[in-house]
């Protein structure tokens, strides 16, 4: 309690570049992890000399991204009822929440790893898989699917630490799964002599230890729940219902995410193997940014949301800017480097295939142009969830990744050829980004409006704020 009690004062009154970056440091090391884990794959499965080998995690990375986003539903699900109920001093609301949670993502990834082993090649092929890349793919993915009932844990129980405070505790036990990745993958690769094989299973036992390292805090009763008892478990409507509340929008995004990304693979398949493993680079790269972004995002919500509830626009608007302001400045820096050194990156991750060096160096230098847009679609999206306007937020990430994507990986490559394949997705940010600025503009109104309806002449006593409870989240 005493953890939960100095983070509302942080958000009370903490100066907002340190309580920014205090809330968003451990989001920001969580969503690396993730994006880490593909990016040592893709590397060690580079040293194979192998093309297709390259193409084949791409082809997977989707569908990894897809167990993520199960685990997600349930974690920022939970979190969220969680930290309200905590704040209500309803311990026992947020002891079931946590384990309902927990127990109902790992019967789920059970279920997910079951059915996907069973029709792994039909999945593939949905993703893109050409016949070439079949083999490789189902060996790679075999794996990946069986081992992500640890995925779907992770991601939930690290969203309850979180809640409860244990911010620290959640990015270690993440770190901890990255480091063992680096170090295994090597060892079955090639020490083992197991190829694209070894990398898969390098990863699972690396996600399984990190799981293990964060049920360890509850297993050692060193947090304010217990979700691994048993007894908090319990079937009832009401409380899959606050879960699924917040979690449901969340799942959307990142599922279009996925089918984004399958469909940018079969668009790539018709101009070969290497312009699918160029496009498996690329997509990597910028997933290590948007994910790093993503956790910045997270760490603005709280502070976003509580100066809003609290009628602090002062504060709220110093978050937002000092969060724009950031975003565009990492945007720029990251789009400079990635293209001026575009060439180079490709030839390190495919130095034996100078077809995927040349198409790789043209995606990823169209990619780095869209990084600003793409950083503030992050930003627009998280202050729209953490406002309470959701409906803002899911418009702006269907609309990227469905309105315009999928119009543009039609037409752009009937002008382009295989460029306009790789130009789709930073296209797709760059109107979005647009759509999300009409957004904004809109909640920035509604902010003024509310802020002038508060404010009162100086020589007039001011009125009492509303409570929290009574003061609605901001709709559409």
């Amino acid at each position: 309690m005493q953890q939960h009690t100095k983070r509302i004062q942080m958000l009370a009154n903490g100066k907002i570049g340190p309580t920014l970056f205090t809330l968003a440091a451990p989001a920001i090391a969580g969503m690396l992890v993730m994006a880490i884990y593909n990016i040592v794959d893709t590397f060690f499965v580079s040293l194979l000399r192998d093309t297709t080998a390259i193409a084949a995690t791409g082809i997977v990375f989707p569908i990894f991204q897809l167990i993520g986003a199960v685990g997600l539903t349930f974690g920022i699900g939970a979190a969220s009822v969680i930290s309200r109920k905590l704040g209500e001093k309803n311990y026992e609301a947020a002891q079931e929440a946590a384990a309902t949670a927990l127990y109902s993502a790992l019967v789920v990834g059970i279920i997910f790893s079951i059915v996907g082993m069973i029709f792994i090649r039909p999945v593939l092929l949905l993703f893109g898989a050409t016949d070439s890349i079949l083999e490789s793919a189902t060996l790679y993915g075999r794996v990946i699917i069986g081992g992500a009932a640890f995925v779907v844990v992770n991601m939930t129980v690290n969203n309850i630490l979180r809640a409860e405070g244990a911010s620290l505790y959640s990015s270690m036990g993440q770190i901890s799964g990255a480091v063992l990745n680096i170090v295994l993958d090597p060892i079955f690769i090639f020490g083992l002599n197991m190829g694209i094989t070894g990398a898969a299973v390098a990863t699972v036992i690396s996600q399984g230890f990190s799981t293990l390292v964060l049920l360890s805090f509850y297993a050692r009763r060193r947090g304010m729940l217990t979700p691994l008892n048993l007894a908090y478990f319990r079937l009832r409507w009401e409380t899959y219902r606050a879960i699924m509340t917040l979690g449901v929008p969340t799942f959307v995004r990142q599922i279009l995410g996925s089918i984004s990304f399958g469909i940018l693979n079969n668009a790539a398949g018709g101009y070969g193997d290497s312009a699918i493993a160029a496009l498996s680079v690329t997509l990597r790269l910028f997933m290590l940014l948007a994910m790093g972004l993503m956790g910045f995002a997270q760490g603005l919500q709280p502070l976003a949301g509580y100066s809003f509830g609290a009628q602090r626009f002062d504060r709220l608007r110093q978050a937002m800017r000092l969060s724009f302001g950031v975003t565009t400045v990492v945007g720029v820096l990251a789009g400079l480097v990635a293209f001026i050194s575009a060439q180079s990156i490709m030839q390190f991750f495919a130095p034996q295939d100078p077809a995927v060096v040349t198409m790789g160096t043209t995606a990823l230098r169209l990619m780095a142009v869209s990084l600003v847009p793409v950083g503030l679609v992050i930003m627009f999206g998280g202050i729209f969830q953490a406002l309470g306007d959701g409906r803002s937020a899911l418009l702006l990430a269907a609309g990227q990744q469905g309105l315009f994507l999928i119009p543009l990986v039609i037409i752009l490559p009937r002008f382009f050829g295989v460029d306009g394949v790789f130009a789709a997705q930073p296209a797709g940010f760059v109107l979005a980004f647009l759509v999300g600025l009409v957004l904004f503009r809109r909640v920035h109104r509604t902010i003024r409006t509310r802020q002038a309806a508060v404010e009162t002449p100086r020589d007039e006593p001011a009125a009492p704020a509303a409570s929290a409870a009574s003061r609605p989240a901001l709709s559409p």
